[in-house]
């Protein structure tokens, strides 16, 4: 793209941040105007956490979850590209690394097995000079973002940060309902029929199909896009030939565990090493490694058979 064009789409992005629509508007419609300045195949806007020292995904487009929860997590933080990108504290392609991307483990494990060329991370400031937060791009061309991308997202850092901080303002000024998180009932046949006992609500296919293979004990289900897993009790039946009913709620999970966080959890709990982990996940040794320093502290332990026992307490394991 020329640098006129890479003015006007940056123009653009602009007008959609300042926006009269809701918070969350504003941000799907900011990184679809984006995608006029870079044709990215993935991009999350990410709040800084000063709290869990982690990023938490406010919007997003085309990752897989665990693509996204990485990218802003510690594993990213940890890596060396991260520490490249927050230290220089600008726009930073992949290519403009003082290192082959290939030699970063981040790479290897998350971004390469996606299928991506390039891509790019921009550190977030405030007016103030505060870290609020971080973009994500990738792309699956080599030639992009080009020259001209990454200085409009330079120049258009404090109005990301704008979008990211009016989301996290609208989140916490949300009103609480009495009922934050509700639990719902569905009867599970011994034929595998599902049928909800709240007449304004039914479980989901997803839902539905994981009831049917693991209709017993506690587990979780995250379905894709949501905060949250499900936090599932089937309670045990006296014979085979009897239903099962099952209690379903959507709600936090103890010391906030993501997503992948909770795969490695799960293997912890089945006792496999850090390698056969690995091998699961596809992913390294080493990366699993830090998940489980991250998960022994989240859940306020010291070794991995009390998080093994904590996981089978409160039914830690995630299923689908």
């Amino acid at each position: 793209m020329d640098w006129a064009g890479a003015a006007v789409a940056a123009g653009r992005i602009a007008g959609a941040v300042a926006g009269g629509s809701s918070a969350p508007t504003r941000a799907a419609e900011t990184l679809d105007e984006l995608r006029s300045l870079i044709p990215y195949t993935g991009t999350t806007l990410g709040a800084w956490d000063p709290v869990r020292r982690r990023h938490l995904t406010v919007a997003g487009s085309g990752y897989l979850d665990e693509t996204a929860e990485d990218l802003n997590s510690e594993v990213f933080l940890a890596d060396k590209m991260g520490q490249v990108v927050l230290g220089r504290g600008l726009p930073t392609r992949w290519r403009d690394l003082p290192f082959a991307p290939e030699t970063s483990r981040f790479w290897q494990d998350t971004l390469a097995p996606c299928g991506f060329r390039e891509g790019m991370a921009a550190p977030l400031f405030a007016p103030d000079g505060s870290y609020v937060g971080l973009l994500n791009v990738n792309t699956d061309s080599a030639k992009h973002p080009d020259d001209a991308a990454v200085e409009m997202i330079r120049l258009l850092g404090a109005r990301f940060a704008e979008v990211v901080a009016a989301l996290v303002a609208e989140h916490r000024s949300a009103p609480v309902a009495t009922e934050e998180f509700p639990e719902h009932r569905v009867v599970l046949s011994p034929a595998g029929d599902c049928t909800s006992l709240d007449a304004d609500w039914s479980p989901s296919q997803e839902l539905t199909d994981a009831l049917r293979h693991h209709a017993t004990g506690r587990f979780l289900v995250w379905e894709q896009g949501q905060q949250w897993p499900w936090h599932i009790d089937v309670d045990p039946a006296g014979s085979s030939a009897l239903p099962v009913i099952a209690r379903l709620s959507n709600r936090p999970v103890p010391g906030g565990l993501s997503r992948r966080e909770l795969q490695v959890l799960g293997g912890v709990a089945d006792g496999l090493t850090n390698q056969q982990v690995a091998t699961e996940l596809h992913s390294s040794p080493r990366t699993v490694s830090t998940h489980v320093e991250h998960i022994l502290a989240k859940l306020e332990v010291r070794t991995r058979t009390e998080a093994a026992t904590r996981a089978h307490r409160d039914g830690l394991y995630l299923r689908g």
